[in-house]
């Protein structure tokens, strides 16, 4: 008897991961067709050189010390050299990637909750409503957002790792829980709360804390709790390193106090915890940016009233329905690190930032149900219909999600009619119009986004570059010195303005101007050479050795094709 029932649960697991698998394989397998996007896609796979050479000792190397992208990530870096050694540019390929660590991140986030808590039902519902909301779909299916999985990857293995410490009292597990939530935050920092999760959940449902809530609190309780807070403190040595690290990566991306001040990123914070709670419930309209907008007092009020309101039951009920507590300030804790406190970027919030945090909610929902239902009549078979229900209609959702991340215009078409002054979302349609040639919209949606936010500098440039294409360099000269305005300190602005009068056969303010690309980024290689170049044409023969000499020293495989293609372009560009 016992071996019928050992078999009938090996079957009953097995259903139920290979139905989780294949629901979340048909949802996400249409991201295989789907392109590269131009929102951060170029800034990590499409236009960085060090991952475009793919998967090789000097590159691994790199990403152990480059600062790029306002992050240090090296484990991000080298998936995406993996990619690129493996697919190339074959976006699908880069897409499959992602969705093959979603499904390996729903399947231990079951396999973590079921060690746990001992409920296969409830866990597996959590990890299915993990794999199929529709908030989920932009960590997945935006290729840039491969950070998002990886950590996450590393972080459900570092949340196995440490549940297994503390069943089985074992040192070694501890120590594969610390490697992996050190990989977690070498993919992406936001996971530098952890040792806060380990905590909450020590007391459910781990049940390590003592009784810290008597008023007779014994020697030996303070002992165990003391224990608890000693074992976190290698977790929160290497939070702090990386949070360190990340302020000084993102040190030019960190808006001022001046630029948001406090007050406001309160306020937006605060509202961004019920956006994302009523998100959770209701997801519409999805978008792949929310611009940073100045909230009404009213939805402020009610955002406070709902944040303290729940705070409040789950900390009353913190004893006989500990689910509560730990899956809301799951949510509440994981979620500081992008709530907007520290303002980086110009959303208000985003989606991706949900693909952790949601997982308490999800918690919550999937232990108090069956609370509530405890004595219903048929309560099994309620259930089962009700999880079904909520299952089958995220799934529907998330498949039409998923079909705006298609292409650039799909997805930046989708974000003007969800969102409203969304001038990154005009930028980024007007990129790609131009890149399908259509010049004259893609130049309405720049002066769309310049007029919603002046002081944002991309549009100048993106001007620029229309007008160049279609034959005014003039007009793109004067673009561009309009985004120097706007940004006196962005390199690659001198460098296409020197680019262009090189165009005019204006060596000298070409001249000054790739000087100018080089005092703001002394190692710009195009800059150094093309300089090279134009010191050359006016029979500088020594400056210009000396500046190819150094290009070559930077990056020697680059430097000598380059100069031998832009010497040839630039000579003909003069006769």
């Amino acid at each position: 008897m016992g071996k019928i029932l050992l078999k009938s649960d090996l079957i009953r697991v097995f259903l139920v991961y290979s139905i989780i698998i294949l629901a979340t394989l048909t949802v996400y397998l249409p991201v295989k067709n789907f392109d590269f996007v131009v929102y951060d896609d170029p800034l990590y796979v499409t236009r960085n050189p060090s991952v475009q050479r793919g998967l090789t000792f000097k590159n691994i190397l790199w990403s152990l010390t480059a600062v790029e992208a306002s992050n240090w990530h090296p484990l991000t870096w080298i998936s995406h050299m993996t990619d690129i050694q493996i697919f190339g540019l074959n976006a699908g390929g880069h897409h499959l990637t992602s969705v093959g660590f979603h499904i390996l991140n729903t399947i231990l986030l079951l396999v973590w909750l079921n060690t746990m808590t001992g409920e296969f039902w409830k866990s597996s519902f959590v990890a299915a409503l993990f794999a199929l909301h529709p908030l989920h779909v932009e960590s997945v299916a935006w290729i840039a957002e491969r950070k998002d999985v990886l950590s996450t990857f590393f972080c459900f293995l570092a949340l196995l790792s440490y549940t297994r410490y503390c069943q089985k009292k074992n040192r070694q597990q501890y120590l594969l829980s610390l490697f992996f939530f050190i990989c977690a935050l070498m993919a992406k920092p936001m996971v530098v709360t952890l040792p806060f999760v380990f905590l909450i959940l020590d007391y459910w449902p781990l049940k390590r804390f003592p009784e810290v809530f008597s008023k007779n609190i014994t020697a030996h309780d303070k002992q165990v709790l003391g224990h608890l807070l000693v074992e976190k403190i290698p977790f929160l040595v290497f939070s702090f390193l990386s949070c360190l690290k990340t302020v000084a990566a993102q040190h030019n991306s960190v808006a001022s106090i001046e630029i948001v001040p406090l007050i406001p990123r309160i306020a937006n914070s605060l509202i961004s915890y019920t956006e994302y709670l009523a998100k959770m419930v209701y997801p519409f309209p999805l978008a792949v940016l929310y611009p940073l907008h100045v909230y009404s007092l009213w939805k402020l009020t009610a955002s406070l009233f709902v944040v303290l309101s729940i705070s409040f039951l789950a900390i009353r009920k913190l004893r006989c329905k500990p689910w509560l507590a730990v899956g809301w300030f799951w949510y509440i804790g994981t979620l500081v690190p992008v709530i907007g406190l520290v303002q980086v970027g110009v959303q208000g919030y985003a989606d991706r930032y949900t693909y952790i945090p949601l997982i308490g909610l999800f918690i919550m929902i999937a232990w108090q149900v069956p609370d509530i239902v405890q004595s219903w009549q048929h309560k099994t078979i309620i259930i089962s219909v009700i999880a079904i229900g909520i299952l089958s209609v995220l799934w529907v959702l998330t498949s039409s999600q998923i079909r705006h991340w298609e292409n650039n215009i799909t997805l930046f078409e989708h974000a003007l009619k969800s969102t409203s002054e969304n001038y990154v979302a005009h930028n980024n349609l007007g990129i790609a119009l131009a890149e399908k040639g259509n010049f004259h919209k893609a130049i309405e949606h720049y002066r769309k986004a310049i007029r919603i936010r002046p002081g944002f500098c991309d549009p100048f440039y993106n001007l620029g570059f229309a007008s160049y294409k279609q034959g005014n360099i003039q007009d793109a000269i004067l673009h561009f010195r309009d985004g120097i305005a706007c940004n006196p300190n962005f390199a690659q602005s001198y460098y296409f303005s020197a680019n262009f009068y090189f165009e005019l056969k204006q060596i000298d303010n070409a001249i000054i101007h790739y000087e100018k690309a080089l005092e703001i980024r002394p190692d710009y290689v195009n800059a150094m050479i093309n300089l090279g170049i134009a010191h050359e044409l006016i029979g500088k023969s020594e400056e210009s050795l000396a500046l190819f000499k150094e290009a070559k020293r930077i990056d020697p495989d680059f430097a000598d094709a380059r100069r031998i293609n832009m010497e040839k372009f630039f000579r003909e560009k003069m006769e």
